[in-house]
């Protein structure tokens, strides 16, 4: 059996690195396009598939993650970016704090 939550956080850490290893960490901030569907191939989750569809689901309801409405008419999967609460969500995934956070 497999936990949503768990997959989502998976799929938000993933899109992380692959951001840093593109971009350099110091530039995942709130709004960066998240490299989604790469993420969810590098950990095994299919885009393909319902799991993986559910993981973005859930990311999206939690307030993680937020459509970017600057890529309304970009063709293919849903563009996303990263909100503060995703930011957040990162930190606490790899032990960090968050600014401002206690």
């Amino acid at each position: 059996m497999y936990s949503t939550v768990e997959d989502g956080r998976a799929l938000l850490k993933a899109a992380q690195e692959i951001h840093a290893e593109r971009h350099g960490a110091q530039t995942f901030t709130p709004g960066t396009h998240l490299p989604l569907e790469a993420a969810g191939e590098r950990i095994g989750l299919s885009p393909k598939r319902l799991r993986y569809y559910d993981a973005v689901q859930d990311l999206e309801y939690e307030g993680a993650i937020e459509w970017a409405t600057s890529a309304r008419y970009a063709r293919g999967d849903k563009h996303y970016g990263i909100t503060h609460a995703g930011l957040d969500g990162v930190g606490r995934a790899r032990g960090e704090r968050s600014k401002g956070g206690p």
